[in-house]
């Protein structure tokens, strides 16, 4: 009998298919771990000031910009509540305090805002939605 190419590999085929339908742990592998922990997460949604009062204004001869805050309003929760002042270049110039005034303003819109904080502790402190002015210095 001469057993030729095409049976030499039909047989190949039919021992391989073979080995591993007998052995089926050989490409099966059981991975088996247990951890167990608990995560602590919750959020906190803080609105936006209620009866915010803010008086701001840009002069042109000199310009001066000037914000004070007349009422920092309430946000339910909020441990306190912060001021901050953006310039037209959107860097925050100042945070905290009631008042801020600047000499020599660059010219643009300015953005106040009051924000509600929720401190938890030094490093994790919670910010809600602002009340927001807008300030044109011409």
């Amino acid at each position: 009998m001469t057993v030729t190419p095409g049976f030499r590999r039909a047989a190949v085929v039919m021992l391989t298919a073979g080995l591993l339908m007998s052995a089926p742990g050989i490409a099966q592998a059981v991975f088996t771990s247990r951890v167990v922990g608990e995560v602590a997460a919750s959020t906190l949604s803080l609105a936006a000031p209620v009866g915010a009062d803010v008086t701001a204004s840009c002069t042109s001869t000199p310009r001066r910009l000037s914000v004070v805050v007349n009422n920092f309003g309430t946000v339910p929760r909020a441990t306190s509540l912060e001021l901050t002042v953006t310039d037209p270049t959107n860097v925050v110039v100042h945070t905290g305090g009631a008042a801020y005034t600047r000499n020599g303003a660059a010219k643009g819109t300015w953005k106040i805002q009051i924000k509600g904080l929720y401190t938890v502790n030094a490093t994790n402190i919670w910010r809600g939605l602002p009340y927001e002015r807008l300030v044109e210095c011409l």
